[in-house]
């Protein structure tokens, strides 16, 4: 990317080992295709000086770096030499630039909260799992909000809960209103194979399967297409429908009597929960 004079400067801490397969210059590289010129120490500092007056200028003044970000994993946080950088950086970025100097962490996975500054807590928290990382960082540098275009919700809340009491559980509610009686659907060719069951209970707490369920109904939808499953109370935004299933089923209906919808389902979507 050809430089401009509108270009924002970010100045990245890393650990050495943390870039041996070169990961974190591939960060570097992906910042710079999102327009952002980047100083790391493997190519700006030069051997046999100090670290700490090399990287003065460009933390402290405003002519050398708009912002400063470490990639934050077990080896940045844990390594001494860059805890004493993140002390420095905070110390003089702070002292020279002020309250609202852009901080950032990068974190490519999960590392050990409490390795974490309190500094970095309190500002920019980035997740490269994030697929807006990078617009993230460059609003942070521009001092703007980030250009990130909200997904549209379902009026259903739908989350799959994994194996448990050796079924696949799948937890379902409004987002507002009320559903009664409450059902779910699944294809009457799977009934046998997929073995629903269905259960009420509080947002987020899976019930146990076991125990007596007053006005549980089942039966074969008029168009022959479907074996449903339900209950004649109702869920709510903080009462959730509990479906159990022996297998995944390929598609799912559920909602109530005036509410219907469907989705499809397969194993691989769920496959990073189980």
């Amino acid at each position: 990317m050809i430089p401009t004079n509108n270009m924002k400067t970010l100045w990245i801490t890393y650990a050495w080992e943390d870039n041996k397969g070169g990961d974190v210059e591939f960060i570097a590289q992906e910042l710079e295709r999102a327009g952002i010129s980047i100083k790391l120490d493997r190519w700006n500092i030069k051997a046999g000086k100090r670290l700490w007056e090399q990287i003065d200028s460009f933390i402290t003044k405003e002519s050398e770096c708009d912002g400063w970000m470490i990639v934050a994993t077990q080896n940045s946080l844990g390594s001494e030499p860059c805890k004493e950088e993140i002390a420095y950086a905070l110390s003089r970025a702070l002292e020279n630039r002020g309250e609202i100097f852009p901080i950032i962490g990068l974190f490519p996975s999960s590392v050990d909260t409490n390795l974490i500054p309190a500094a970095i807590k309190t500002r920019l928290y980035v997740s490269t799992q994030d697929e807006h990382w990078k617009e993230r960082i460059v609003s942070a540098l521009e001092d703007r909000n980030p250009n990130i275009a909200r997904k549209p919700l379902e009026p259903y809340s739908f989350e799959y809960r994994g194996p448990m009491f050796n079924k696949q559980v799948i937890e379902i509610r409004p987002r507002v209103g009320t559903w009664g009686p409450f059902y779910c659907g699944v294809p009457i060719g799977e009934k046998n194979t997929v073995k629903p069951i269905v259960r009420k209970g509080p947002k987020g707490h899976v019930p146990p399967i076991s125990g007596i369920v007053i006005g549980d109904f089942e039966k074969e939808s008029i168009d022959k297409e479907w074996w449903v499953i339900g209950q004649t109370g109702e869920v709510t935004p903080t009462m959730s429908c509990f479906f159990y299933f022996d297998e995944l089923p390929s598609e799912l209906i559920f909602g109530s009597l005036d509410i219907e919808h469907k989705v499809a389902l397969s194993v691989n979507q769920f496959s990073s929960n189980k």
